[in-house]
């Protein structure tokens, strides 16, 4: 089944605008609950405004916590590259090593200090 382009157009639109299309509905809910039962519009709105005080507290604790997670990831990162380097320091080194080691031959003897010195 084709989705008819002024169907799919107006989905689009209410993506796009969805604060403002949910904030309408409500208002409107609000407004009709006032005139015809005023004990449920005043329920809809203590909900609305609960739930805007509610949603801008989370909204501050969800920043400090993504703030947090964004610093250890960083951190993470910079010992992660710290190690990697590292590690490349300790292999560079001991090839370095194993090349310079001198050869000693088992026949020759080596001289003795005197001891006038």
């Amino acid at each position: 089944m084709r989705i008819p382009k002024r169907v799919n157009a107006a989905w689009d639109w209410a993506e796009r605008h969805g604060r403002a299309l949910s904030a309408g509905t409500i208002l409107l809910i609000i407004t009709v609950g006032a005139l015809w039962l005023p004990a449920l519009g005043a329920l809809v709105a203590g909900m609305v405004v609960g739930g805007v005080l509610v949603h801008r507290r989370m909204r501050r604790r969800l920043g400090r916590l993504q703030a947090d997670n964004d610093q250890l990831l960083r951190q993470t990162g910079a010992l992660r590259h710290k190690i990697a380097l590292l590690e490349q320091g300790v292999r560079r080194e001991s090839s370095v090593t194993t090349q310079r080691l001198p050869f000693i031959p088992g026949s020759v003897e080596l001289p003795e200090a005197s001891e006038a010195d």
